[in-house]
């Protein structure tokens, strides 16, 4: 039997120009839902995006703001780069 609390022992996302802002960064967990991405801005909260599966991912501004639904991650992560 598995147990339910079990969790992947690594889920590294692709690289992308995203990892190279300069006090940008993006930590998985799936303590919230399923699987979300936290994405903090120089050790502050900048908003979250979320694996909807076949509805793709789903970014939120940390006020909460929808910034759209995107086709990968690092899209869905580029869009905080943009506002």
């Amino acid at each position: 039997m598995t147990d339910m609390l079990e969790r992947p022992a690594e889920i590294t996302p692709p690289k992308s120009a995203i990892d190279e802002v300069e006090g940008l960064e993006w930590i998985y967990t799936d303590v919230v839902a399923p699987a979300v991405w936290v994405g903090r801005f120089q050790g502050q909260f900048i908003g979250m995006v979320e694996d909807r599966g076949d509805e793709g991912f789903v970014a939120l501004t940390r006020l909460g703001r929808n910034l759209g639904r995107f086709d990968s991650l690092t899209d869905a992560q580029g869009s905080f780069l943009k506002r």
